[in-house]
């Protein structure tokens, strides 16, 4: 996904949830201008593949989430799940295989907390799951509170994420501690115009926030008046820039990705615990290494990976991608999974279960976040055609978005009119500069043909882009995106056309 507002609410909320319908594009058959275009579909009967620029390498963007699915659902099935779990030392369980806790309620063993990068981990999930020691009498813990992160290695971010980008939760780290999907959410409450706004943070949330922000009018929001988070260690953000006036002065909203998924861990554990009355006479610490001659007390359950596929397609959310691969990567090698792996792993299941290359492709991680992944519209073509085979088994084309209904096409401009509204069934791929759509078309006829279309280095007048930006039209780029999907509907050869 590109970059978003840090903000939310007031004024951006309003244009980020506003409907374009009244904007719907003609289409065109010209390419918005020195914007790099690369074409492929497959038209009913036809065994040939059409289109442009087939066999050049474009940013992929978040159609690469398709490539993550794909593998996910070959080599670990729909019913996967996700595994975070409590454990202690063996010998801590007696005969009748309960928590030997002495009379005032000591536990005489480390607690082990083994998480696996469950994007769907929640606070109350994890205190519940850190409540069972509570069922089990104990009152303290003579030992160390251990946050097992083995399972995930390496940096939790990838190669070229943009660093102004790191406080946004759409970057939220894939780390195999994910409380909260690593994002957290805050106010700034100013007084009117002139004034600095304050910054409020929900009661036992773990982070830290200095603000040096000024409330503007709303017309001078924009330009070099915006706000800007600069992201610490430890969880800690400087807020600086400007925030508009609001009605009433009500709080202004912001989201805010965690920078440090440990540390993030290591203070919900301790608050959790605090709340339930335990105390800890050692260390809540983390630990890379898994701690051997443990028994499971309790564990927690992610939804099947089918959902899990599900929400990351219609929502492209880049860490449910993330996590899914690095999962596959730790699945596949019995290695603490790094983006590297991650990306050697998809490849071999791809090759191995679908005789699908991927070649010179450049996958540097799961979601298609970094402008560093290069994939052509021929090879990610090859793997929806594949998908388009053996859907009665994978079952993937179901969870993709819906033109006109669904997920990130419910309101794309290019697709929610009729004849394309519920006709086209694909995932978007969106960076800076970036617009992509990848996926299905059903025809006039009624069958179902694969399509990939990239646009790159798509750019216009400032007066235009900031006019896109707030929403208050469409992109120009869309225009000829309906044109291509339109002739694919109708079943037409376009090779002259290009």
């Amino acid at each position: 996904m590109f970059r978003q507002l840090l903000i939310m609410g007031g004024l951006a909320l309003s244009l980020m949830g506003a409907s374009l319908s009244a904007h719907a594009v003609p289409a065109s058959s010209t390419p918005l201008d020195g914007a790099q275009v690369g074409v492929a579909y497959k038209l009913p009967g036809h065994k040939r593949v059409y289109g442009v620029n087939q066999e050049l390498y474009f940013h992929p963007a978040s159609t690469q989430k398709l490539v993550t699915a794909l593998a996910a659902m070959l080599y670990l099935g729909p019913d996967y799940q996700l595994t975070t779990k409590l454990q202690v030392n063996s010998d801590a369980i007696n005969a009748q295989k309960k928590l030997k806790v002495d009379r005032a309620g000591t536990l005489h063993s480390d607690v082990i907390v083994t998480f696996t990068g469950d994007p769907t981990l929640r606070v109350d999930h994890y205190r519940s799951l850190l409540a069972i020691l509570t069922k089990h009498g104990v009152k303290r813990i003579d030992g160390d509170v251990i946050l097992d992160v083995s399972r995930f290695g390496g940096p939790s971010r990838a190669n070229g994420w943009s660093w102004d980008d790191l406080p946004s939760c759409f970057t939220a780290p894939s780390a195999p501690i994910i409380i909260n999907r690593n994002c957290t959410f805050a106010q700034l409450q100013g007084q009117g115009v002139g004034t600095e706004a304050r910054a409020l943070i929900p009661q036992g949330v773990p982070i830290d926030i200095k603000s040096d922000v000024t409330v503007v009018a709303s017309e001078d929001y924009g330009g070099d008046c915006i706000l800007e988070a600069n992201l610490y260690i430890d969880n800690k953000y400087h807020l600086t820039g400007c925030i508009p006036t609001t009605a009433k002065n009500q709080p202004w909203p912001l989201s805010l990705a965690i920078a440090d998924a440990e540390r993030w861990g290591v203070d919900w554990t301790r608050s959790i615990l605090e709340r339930l009355n335990i105390k800890v006479k050692g260390q809540i610490a983390i630990s890379h290494t898994p701690k051997g001659n443990t028994t499971t007390i309790a564990q927690r359950h992610s939804p099947k990976l089918s959902t899990l596929i599900e929400y990351m397609l219609q929502k492209s959310n880049n860490l449910y991608a993330d996590s899914i691969a690095k999962n596959v990567a730790a699945d596949y090698f019995d290695l603490p999974a790094t983006y590297y792996r991650a990306n050697r792993a998809m490849r071999s299941i791809l090759k191995q279960y679908a005789n699908i290359d991927l070649g010179s492709s450049y996958i540097v991680d799961g979601s298609g976040l970094s402008p560093h992944n290069l994939l052509t519209p021929s090879k990610l073509l090859e793997l929806l055609d594949y998908i388009n085979q053996h859907n009665d088994q994978l079952g993937l084309i179901e969870l993709l978005p819906v033109s006109g209904k669904s997920g990130t096409l419910q309101w794309r401009t290019s697709t929610f009119n009729e004849p394309l509204k519920e006709h086209v069934i694909a995932k978007t791929g969106t960076l800076q500069n970036v617009s992509n759509l990848a996926g299905f078309v059903i025809t006039k006829s009624g069958q179902r043909v694969p399509f990939v279309m990239f646009s790159n280095a798509i750019t216009y007048s400032e007066t235009t882009r900031d006019r896109v930006k707030y929403r208050r039209m469409p992109s120009p780029h869309y225009a000829y995106e309906r044109y291509v999907l339109e002739n694919i509907y109708n079943e037409r050869v376009m090779g002259r056309d290009f």
